[in-house]
């Protein structure tokens, strides 16, 4: 029995099933050198430290406030820090595998987690809110608003 690949698929005409064929090929051989070279954390892994990171810092202000540390994830083309040089080689080193599409820097990030204080209705078309109560006092209506405004 002949075996399926891309190039028969093409011939036969089935250019999106060739191109599916091939892109999980690629996509098997990218995963394959990732994990030959590189350690992985997986999402339980991010969640469990997140979990334990916030037990750690979380902190209770009386203003209603509270504030806690998690792992934040940017992009590298977004990061404005310059690395050290030898993490800057290991990029290198990376991306000379081939394997990867983009790249992540985690870093810890302070949440800061304020009471949601006002309450506005909204009549969709129409730009302005309409104010129907508020609680705590991290902002008020009368801190936007004169005493004769709205």
């Amino acid at each position: 029995m002949k075996q399926i690949t891309a190039e028969w698929l093409k011939e036969l005409g089935l250019e999106s099933a060739a191109n599916k064929v091939n892109a999980t090929k690629e996509f098997e051989r990218r995963c394959a050198i990732a994990y030959e070279h590189f350690r992985f954390v997986t999402q339980k892994n991010i969640d469990d430290f997140n979990t334990k990171i916030k037990k750690e810092t979380f902190k209770k202000h009386a203003n209603g406030f509270s504030r806690y540390d998690t792992l934040q994830f940017v992009n590298l083309v977004s990061y404005q820090e310059v690395p050290p040089v030898n993490v800057l080689e290991k990029l290198e080193e990376a991306k000379g595998k081939r394997c990867f599409d983009s790249f992540e820097v985690a870093k810890i990030q302070s949440v800061e987690v304020r009471p949601d204080p006002i309450l506005f209705g909204r009549v969709k078309g129409c730009p302005d809110r309409f104010f129907v109560s508020q609680w705590d006092s991290d902002v008020r209506i009368e801190d936007i608003l004169k005493e004769n405004e709205g």
